[in-house]
């Protein structure tokens, strides 16, 4: 019996997604069994990603910022880039900490600090719905670091990665003020700034090293997870050409595609190279998605429009850094 106000087409389509979803995952259980090697070999590689790379990486970052957020700093950051904001975005101030937050840190602390501002009370649900679509970003450390210099080999192309990540960021921010506010962003500041006390520092870094624990064993649990879906998907694809196969997987799992893409192109880096990385980086992949929508939940964010202005920012990155290398180069 369908549900009042449920339109019967929409209906169909849940259900026929829903099929699609259940037998995929027969699928994935299926090639788990017949294909223990594999799956062991692919766990293990997103468990060392993880443990050397994201571990590191992430968690002095999380312990900082939710330190920052429990001491009150947001209000500040409120403060000194509110008008910067407002002009630009559209949004609030309390807005600005989650962009220089997702901008430094790294996925998913954009998509983290978006919810918490939530909670808090300092943004309302459209507001978060716009940041999260350009506030969940990839690092410095990690594009420059991990990408220019460790897997390409050439720092010059992590920096304009990453100057190509920024802008599409922006733009994207940019396109979303079309869509306005709810027209309660001042209400909730009002409320937020009136009833917030911050706790002790001691119980403050206490819950910031307990809270980035359990976000990163999150994000762990995610990353081999989709490693192994990467696997399964190269496994039954068999001989793709090689961009065509790191594409695949960088939709997947990021840092899974990135590597591949970069193994093609360390020798030879061409525009149309650079930019596919890049495009795969500002989309940032299911597995970051995973993890997004996972913080987000509650919040009334909706994964379509965020997986959309996800899509269209790794297009417009994509142009941008090939650009850029073309000028370069």
């Amino acid at each position: 019996m369908l549900k009042a106000g449920v339109s019967t087409p929409y209906y169909t389509l849940r259900v026929i997604i829903s099929g699609i979803i259940c037998m995929c995952n027969l699928l994935f259980v299926i090639f788990l069994v017949f294909f223990p090697r594999e799956v062991l070999s692919a766990a293990r590689d997103g468990l060392l990603l993880w443990f050397n790379n994201v571990l590191p990486s992430l968690l002095p970052f999380i312990v900082a910022v939710n330190l920052l957020t429990a001491l009150g700093f947001v209000r500040l950051i409120s403060a000194w880039v509110k008008p910067f904001m407002r002009v630009v975005f559209n949004l609030p101030g309390a807005g600005g900490f989650a962009l220089i937050t997702g901008l430094i840190s790294g996925y998913p602390m954009g998509a983290k600090t978006v919810a918490d501002l939530w909670c808090r009370g300092e943004i309302t649900t459209k507001e978060a719905q716009r940041l999260l679509a350009f506030c969940n970003n990839a690092g410095p450390l990690f594009i420059v670091g991990v990408v220019g210099v460790g897997l390409l080999g050439n720092s010059t192309a992590g920096y304009v990665l990453w100057a190509g990540h920024v802008v599409a960021a922006l733009i994207v921010g940019v396109l979303t003020r079309r869509q306005g506010n709810d027209g309660y962003t001042q209400r909730v500041e009002e409320r937020a700034h009136m009833t917030l006390v911050s706790p002790s520092p001691g119980k403050a870094l206490g819950d910031a090293v307990k809270n980035a624990m359990e976000a990163l064993l999150l994000v762990g649990g995610l990353i081999v997870f989709f490693s192994v879906v990467v696997r399964a998907i190269m496994v039954v694809a068999g001989d793709l050409p090689l961009a065509a196969g790191g594409a695949i997987a960088g939709i997947i799992e990021v840092t899974g595609g990135v590597k591949i893409l970069a193994d093609i192109s360390s020798g030879d880096i061409t525009p149309r190279s650079i930019g596919l990385i890049g495009g795969i980086i500002a989309f940032g992949g299911f597995s970051v998605h995973a993890q997004a929508l996972h913080f987000t939940s509650g919040t009334g964010i909706k994964a379509r429009v965020y997986i959309i202005y996800k899509a269209i920012g790794g297009v417009i990155a994509a142009i941008i850094t090939g650009l850029i290398w073309s000028v370069l180069v």
